[in-house]
């Protein structure tokens, strides 16, 4: 109920923020700044029209700090301000923090919330400078720092709002620019976990005596598979499409197509037009949406560890193992874990069931648009097929809820609301019930 309670409060403040007339280019209803302010806390990046039009300067610069914000989670912020003043964190504060990070355990979370801290300062001023090297000429010194600033922003913490009317289009074929941002949504999904250990081995120099854990295996495995499928799909698929890929040269398309395969992760970013992409990309951009990236990171969805582990069970049952196993990394999963990962991708699935039937009834949009307009507020993605900036009152609430459901996680909802259950004394016998 903390951590629900906690992204909540978050979002009604930033709500406010942006509501006030210091903040607004335009005159536009408070239920607009709801929904832009869920989109950045959730770390989402669906807009209802780019940034610079809708907001001054001001506005620009709390949205920054929303998903600065969401994308580092409200507990690592409250944790680093006690380390500061020298405070201790009190049992509840770790267990809190436990949840929002994703850990398995509450040994060390102080250092690894430093750590967090770190390698956010790190990644983000490297990633600014580097985009700085093209924007500047661009825009000039101040502006051009400014817009680094968003787009650095906006990349690691997987939120993808369009900064100007024109996105990223002026950029599709700047090899530095779209590979800095895809490295920056890389990496943050990943997770921190993960990304702690890389830099542990390969940066500072100290590799841990044990072998690569299962998290690190399963995540850097099922990333580089995506990528790799998602890339080559995306270009096969749309090369002869000239509204999307078709007008580019070889070389081009295979840049985009890599960028493009990056964005399902759970950012938005868009080199081509969404919309006009062919139904087995649009298709196949519906699935990665679900799926995620990393645990314990910026990025949403139902995760990648999660499917990992949903796979390994159907993979043991088709076989007759009575054990889920990873065999290639020489690790088991406990029953707890599987039966864990079955209900966060049976009650995801339901829940987006649900909210697209909710859509279907308020807007008056073909039911792929409405899908996948859910799909991507579930998995904080940020793609679009257009439809965002033409949805009425209820339809922004709808998203804006499943944009907290897909950032807090499915089952941190229910189990906020649900009472506890006492152990029961009592087993029943076992009786074997037929299933095809």
């Amino acid at each position: 109920q903390v951590v629900l309670l906690g992204f909540s409060a978050i979002l009604v403040i930033g709500a406010e923020l942006l509501h006030l007339p210091v903040s607004r280019a335009t005159d536009h209803p408070l239920v607009d700044d709801l929904f832009m302010a869920a989109s950045a806390v959730f770390t989402t990046g669906l807009s209802l029209t780019d940034v610079s039009s809708m907001y001054t300067p001001w506005g620009q610069g709390f949205l920054i700090g929303l998903i600065q914000l969401g994308g580092l989670g409200y507990m690592t912020i409250f944790t680093l301000s006690l380390l500061l003043v020298r405070q201790r964190l009190s049992l509840r504060d770790r267990l809190h923090l436990q949840e929002v990070l994703e850990q398995p355990g509450l040994h060390g979370l102080a250092a690894f919330v430093l750590s967090i801290v770190r390698f956010t300062a790190t990644v983000e001023f490297l990633g600014v400078l580097l985009l700085s090297i093209r924007t500047i000429p661009r825009y000039g010194l101040g502006k051009g720092l400014f817009v680094a600033l968003f787009h650095t922003v906006a990349a690691f913490n997987n939120a993808g709002f369009p900064l100007y009317p024109e996105g990223l289009l002026p950029w599709r074929q700047d090899p530095l620019f779209l590979l800095v941002l895809a490295g920056l949504i890389i990496v943050s999904g990943l997770g921190f976990a993960v990304n702690r250990e890389l830099v542990s081995r390969y940066v500072l120099g100290r590799p841990p005596k044990a072998r690569w854990n299962l998290l690190i295996g399963v995540v850097l495995g099922m990333t580089a598979f995506l990528l790799l499928v998602t890339t080559l799909l995306y270009w096969v698929a749309e090369a002869p499409n000239p509204r999307t890929l078709g007008a580019l040269g070889p070389p081009w398309q295979a840049l985009n197509a890599f960028f493009m395969a990056v964005q399902p992760r759970s950012t938005g970013f868009a080199t081509i037009e969404v919309g006009a992409m062919t139904q087995v990309s649009l298709l196949w951009t519906v699935v990665l949406m679900f799926v995620g990236a990393g645990p314990g990171g910026t990025a949403s969805g139902v995760k990648l560890t999660t499917m990992a582990v949903v796979g390994a069970a159907i993979w043991a049952t088709l076989r007759g193992q009575e054990e889920v196993e990873f065999y290639h990394l020489k690790r088991r999963i406990d029953p707890d874990t599987v039966r864990k990962a079955f209900a966060v991708v049976f009650l995801s699935g339901a829940w987006v069931v649900l909210v697209t039937a909710l859509m279907i009834l308020v807007e008056p949009f073909p039911f792929f648009a409405v899908l996948f307009e859910v799909f991507s507020a579930f998995g904080n993605a940020g793609l679009s097929m257009g439809i965002t900036g033409h949805l009425s009152d209820a339809g922004k609430l709808l998203l804006t809820a499943t944009m907290l459901v897909g950032r807090v996680g499915i089952l941190t909802l229910l189990l906020a609301w649900l009472p506890p259950r006492r152990p029961s004394a009592v087993r029943y016998a076992e009786e074997t019930l037929l299933v095809s």
